[in-house]
């Protein structure tokens, strides 16, 4: 049964129901001593109250999408890149460039094309999900290259929330068939490095190299195996929460590979922990600073989103799109209730596409 959606939930609902019932029956009807029914007593209350918490985690993770399977969760999927030392105060990661093979995918759930490649360049073992459109296979579109929009998850989360939580490809699906968006391919990329460590989506000095691989690899990856256009104005990145601000900081940094950026419910200072610790990273990673001292900004367009009561959200967007000059452009979108969570999120997801096809070539 799969972590995320509503049969575990229900069956953790259904748990918690039958343990409060067997408790209430049981509770005068226990033989034996008074302190071995005391006992058996604090049993029972501790088992309803751990299934009542239980269902509550359920139905947080099915809005955050943390974890999206029971090997995420207990850490056994391909995770955090790892490191060794191979020289003094130098670290490398262990999967060295021999080890970079061309990457094969497969087929997997909703068709979705799996693979979990080695970057070439930063030598991270990450996970892409790739959504073709429909059109991607018709005759009236053979020999066309597609628009991609790499997608980010949160942190902690995984690509697969875009595809079961977040449902991104069913909701451009319906704008495509309604002329409301273009057909574009989705490529959903590994970037929670460090597993449930942020890795700041930055290259960390003694750490994951998550902007080689984002800016990098990916594209190169999914350039040498699909139908794909090579203009980087048919290419956009797109994340919710931290995988927000990782889209706008890719952008600002590399206008070369994604002319166009869709932050949402993201954020301008870096949070990661890793990435605080070096005052020059965190500057050189704050896509507002970075901007504001920028002599020319790039040819570069942003969507930044959020809800009107998601703390400093769309405080933050507002600032980092009054920082654009031309050539850059900026806009900001917001809805006027909800939190930081993936409903909210949902409900930015048509303009975010919107928005989107309108700035491709």
């Amino acid at each position: 049964m799969a972590l995320n959606g509503s049969p575990f939930l229900v069956t953790t609902i259904v748990l918690a129901l039958v343990l409060t019932l067997l408790a209430l029956t049981a509770w005068n009807r226990l033989p034996g001593p008074k302190p071995v029914r005391v006992g058996a007593r604090l049993l029972m209350l501790a088992a309803t109250q751990g299934a009542a918490v239980l269902v509550v985690l359920v139905l947080v993770n099915n809005s955050y999408a943390f974890y999206d399977s029971w090997s995420d969760l207990v850490g056994t999927q391909a995770g955090a890149a790892t490191f060794e030392s191979v020289g003094v105060g130098v670290r490398q990661s262990s999967l060295s460039a021999a080890t970079a093979t061309p990457a094969t995918f497969r087929t997997g759930s909703q068709g979705l094309q799996v693979s979990e490649p080695v970057g070439p360049r930063s030598h991270i073992r990450g996970q892409l999900l790739v959504w073709l459109p429909p059109e991607y296979d018709e005759p009236a579109h053979a020999g066309e290259r597609f628009p991609v929009v790499v997608l980010l998850p949160g942190q902690p989360g995984t690509p697969m929330s875009w595809f079961d939580a977040m449902n991104g490809q069913d909701e451009l699906a319906r704008l495509v068939e309604a002329h409301q968006a273009r057909p574009m391919i989705l490529v959903a990329a590994k970037s929670n490095t460090l597993g449930t460590d942020d890795a700041g989506c930055t290259d960390l000095p003694k750490g994951p190299k998550t902007d080689t691989w984002l800016a990098e690899d990916v594209p190169a990856i999914v350039k040498s195996r699909f139908r794909v256009s090579n203009d980087p104005y048919d290419w956009s990145v797109m994340g919710y929460s931290a995988g927000g601000y990782c889209a706008a900081n890719l952008a600002v940094h590399h206008p070369d590979v994604f002319h166009s950026a869709v932050s949402i419910s993201g954020y301008n200072m870096p949070e990661a922990t890793v990435v605080l610790a070096h005052p020059a990273l965190t500057k050189a990673n704050n896509p507002l600073l970075v901007l504001r001292r920028a002599a020319r900004q790039p040819d570069i367009a942003l969507l930044l989103t959020g809800s009107l009561q998601d703390g400093s959200t769309v405080q933050d967007a507002r600032a980092l799109v009054g920082a654009l000059r031309a050539p850059a452009t900026g806009d900001v979108a917001t809805v006027q209730r909800g939190g930081h969570n993936m409903d909210v999120w949902q409900e930015m997801l048509p303009t975010a596409f919107q928005w989107i096809s309108r700035h491709l070539r």
